[in-house]
């Protein structure tokens, strides 16, 4: 199974309007009728300990295997998910992407 993590640093003054665009758009292009897709999940950051600034979304999404993200990519849905993302504004630096690969469940 490959997991796909896709960090999105925010400015703290976007955070919940980012949450709203995220909520209402991310997995919604067709993702899940794309053919290995397992599942998706979204991930709010929390500030713990209470004095830490933690402003990364974090989207996972989960893969029957490799080719299935590949196709994925490729697809018209994975297009037209990429159209008109968010102002730059709302970012405090590049979304970071990183791919792994399950090598035990538990």
């Amino acid at each position: 199974m490959i997991v796909v993590m896709t960090k999105f640093p925010i400015n703290q003054e976007y955070l919940e309007t980012f949450e709203q665009y995220a909520l209402e758009r991310f997995g919604e292009k067709g993702l899940k009728e794309q053919e290995g897709f397992i599942k998706m999940n979204l991930l709010k950051p929390e500030n713990f300990p209470p004095n830490s600034r933690n402003n990364i979304f974090i989207i996972e999404t989960y893969w029957k295997d490799m080719e299935s993200l590949k196709k994925y990519m490729e697809s018209d849905a994975f297009r037209k998910a990429h159209e008109n993302p968010p102002p730059r504004e709302w970012f405090a630096g590049h979304p970071v992407v990183e791919v792994y690969t399950v090598i035990k469940e538990g």
